[in-house]
């Protein structure tokens, strides 16, 4: 039998549902935390949530801009030789973001560089919009940099960095 190369993140006992469910309730609690207004659709059909950070303007309280989120809890990771790798499958949608919680599993973290729990907040192209496919995301392993020599920038794409998708929607 063939060794996969990409390993499940999550080792949770129960459906991929209830999975989701988790997902969810982490990126709805970031978003409440830091002042967003969050809002889940009765019916699912792609959109997870959508979310509004309301601006003061004078006494008025400004609610214009709408982003729908997608949560995508069920990843699998592997190891590379100056790293990790994170895939994401995303299925047909037209969300304006994928929102990727990262958290931490069985007392180990399972991206080197992240000490509290986190999420990617990847804006999906315009062009992809409606469509299935599979993104990558890179994290940086200093130890692993140093074993295999320090040919990491040259060797991994920029666009890839897991660490530039930490920021919330505005």
């Amino acid at each position: 039998m063939k060794k996969q190369r990409y390993k499940k993140t999550n080792t949770l006992d129960v459906g991929t549902m209830v999975q989701g469910m988790i997902g969810e309730n982490n990126v709805s609690n970031l978003f409440l935390k830091n002042g967003y207004i969050v809002t889940r659709p009765d019916v699912d059909l792609g959109v997870d949530m959508v979310v509004c950070k309301p601006k003061k303007w004078g006494k008025r309280l400004l609610m214009n801009k709408w982003k729908s989120i997608q949560v995508k809890y069920h990843t699998r990771v592997s190891e590379t030789t100056y790293g990790k790798s994170l895939r994401v499958k995303v299925t047909p949608n037209h969300c304006d973001y994928i929102a990727i919680p990262l958290d931490e599993q069985q007392g180990e973290r399972i991206f080197l560089h992240i000490n509290t729990n986190r999420v990617l907040f990847y804006p999906q192209p315009k062009d992809m919009k409606g469509k299935e496919y599979v993104r990558e995301f890179a994290f940086y392993d200093s130890s692993k940099v140093q074993k295999n020599g320090n040919f990491f920038y040259k060797n991994q794409n920029k666009r890839r960095w897991a660490k530039d998708f930490y920021e919330l929607p505005n």
